[in-house]
């Protein structure tokens, strides 16, 4: 009887702290961060159509799913234009326009990006054409809750060959750029 009571006490003993610790998990994996995305800006000569469309949806995809609620650009762009921010200037966001931006959003985080470089070069011999880019993109994030930003870089390479053919300058443009935005929201996924 003694072992029964003993074995029943341990079961409700384990179950209750097994549930506690259930709870305590459960919000932390729920948790839906504010994030507001600054426009970026492109410093660099290259200003072809699908190089905007590139940014366009890899900067901002990684923050539209059930972990994030963006911040829409409206306010985003209001909270830019009362912090005194002007992109114009082609400079990212100082530590005080990011945190205004937080505070006005109601973010958790705010990202700003530049294209600094997008350089494409073709290379010719008798048999080989090459297009070789270089890409690199600058990043300032902020973190409200520590009120701590952290700049970073990152670049991307591509190289394109063809044998007795021509190859543009689109596709390793595009697969640098990707390859540099993928680094870089794996990154900010790091400072969560």
């Amino acid at each position: 009887m003694k072992k029964n009571v003993l074995l029943t006490v341990l079961c409700l003993l384990a179950l209750v702290m097994g549930n506690s610790v259930l709870a305590q998990e459960a919000p932390d994996s729920q948790k839906v961060y504010n994030i507001a995305i600054v426009p970026y800006f492109n410093s660099t000569e290259e200003k072809a159509g699908y190089v905007e469309e590139i940014v366009n949806g890899k900067y901002t995809e990684q923050y539209s799913n059930q972990n994030f609620h963006r911040v829409p650009l409206v306010e985003v762009q209001k909270a830019l234009n009362e912090a005194g921010y002007d992109v114009s200037n082609m400079e990212l966001p100082d530590k005080d326009v990011l945190a205004t931006v937080a505070r006005q959003t109601n973010a958790d985080y705010v990202i700003a990006m530049e294209i600094s470089e997008l350089i494409t070069t073709r290379h010719l011999s008798y048999f080989q054409n090459k297009v070789v880019t270089k890409t690199k993109l600058r990043y300032k994030f902020y973190n409200a809750g520590q009120d701590k930003v952290t700049s970073f870089q990152v670049t991307g390479l591509s190289e394109n060959k063809a044998v007795f053919g021509y190859t543009g300058y689109k596709d390793p443009i595009t697969k640098a750029l990707n390859q540099a935005l993928d680094d870089a929201n794996q990154k900010v996924m790091t400072y969560l």
